[in-house]
C-alpha cells in the first residue's frame, strides 16, 4: 500500500530523522524538530499528532519504500533467479546509501529499543526483507537453479547483516582501503562496489546447485 505525504510533511520528516540520528529520539524535542524544519510546533501536531507518531511515519515511509522496490524485483517475471539476488543486494545497499540518516537512527537506537514503536517497526522490516529474499530463493530452487536446503535465517544475516555492518564500520573500512573517512564520494565509488561484488559472489556460490548436489 502506497502512502502519500505532502511536501511539508516530507520536510518535517527529513529534519526529524536527521536530529534523531544525531541526538537520539528521546533527547530530541518537538520544538527542536520545528526549529530545524522552520515550522511551528502546532504544524507538527497537526500533521503527525506527536513525536511518536512522527517516528511511526518515518518508519512507515522507509519500510514501504524498500518493500516496494524489493517486491518489484522478486515478482518480476522477466528476471532470472540469480539476477534477482544480485538486484536485491544492489537495491538494499543503494537504499541505505540514499537514506543515511534513517540508517544511523536505527543503528543509534537499536541497542536500546525502549520505544515499542521502533522495535515493532524494525522487526516488521526485517521479517518483510527475509520473506522477500526467501521468495526469490524458493523460485530459484523450484527452477532447479538454487539448492533446496537453504538455511534462510543465516543467509538473511549474511546478506543484510553484512551490508549493515559495512555501513556501521565505515571508518574502519575507509582505513583499510586508504580512503579519507569524510570523503563520501570515494567511499561510494571505491568501497561500495567491492561490497556488492563480494556479497553477490558469496551468496551465489552458496545458492547455486553444484554437480555434487545432483
Amino acid at each position: 500500500m502506497s502512502i502519500e505525504f505532502t511536501q511539508k510533511q516530507l520536510e518535517i520528516m527529513a529534519a526529524a530523522v536527521k536530529l534523531f540520528a544525531e541526538n537520539g529520539f528521546e533527547t530530541t524535542s518537538v520544538r527542536d524538530i520545528a526549529k530545524a524544519a522552520d515550522v511551528n510546533v502546532a504544524m507538527i501536531s497537526y500533521y503527525f499528532g506527536s513525536k511518536e507518531k512522527l517516528l511511526e511515519a518515518l518508519f512507515m515511509k522507509h519500510i514501504t519504500t524498500i518493500r516496494t522496490k524489493l517486491e518489484a524485483i522478486v515478482f518480476a517475471s522477466d528476471v532470472a533467479p540469480e539476477d534477482k539476488i544480485g538486484h536485491i543486494i544492489d537495491t538494499y545497499i543503494d537504499t541505505i546509501a540514499a537514506n543515511r540518516n534513517f540508517h544511523l537512527l536505527m543503528v543509534r537506537e537499536q541497542g536500546i529499543m525502549k520505544n515499542p514503536v521502533m522495535y515493532e517497526s524494525v522487526r516488521s522490516m526485517k521479517l518483510q526483507n527475509n520473506t522477500l529474499l526467501k521468495s526469490a530463493i524458493k523460485a530459484g530452487a523450484n527452477a532447479g537453479i538454487f539448492r533446496k536446503n537453504v538455511d534462510m535465517p543465516m543467509l538473511s544475516i549474511t546478506v543484510f547483516g553484512t551490508i549493515n555492518h559495512a555501513f556501521n564500520t565505515r571508518r574502519f573500512l575507509c582505513e583499510q582501503y586508504r580512503v579519507a573517512q569524510d570523503n563520501e564520494e570515494e567511499f561510494f565509488k571505491l568501497i561500495i562496489p567491492r561490497l556488492k561484488t563480494h556479497l553477490k559472489a558469496i551468496v551465489k556460490s552458496y545458492l547455486l546447485v553444484k554437480e555434487s548436489d545432483k
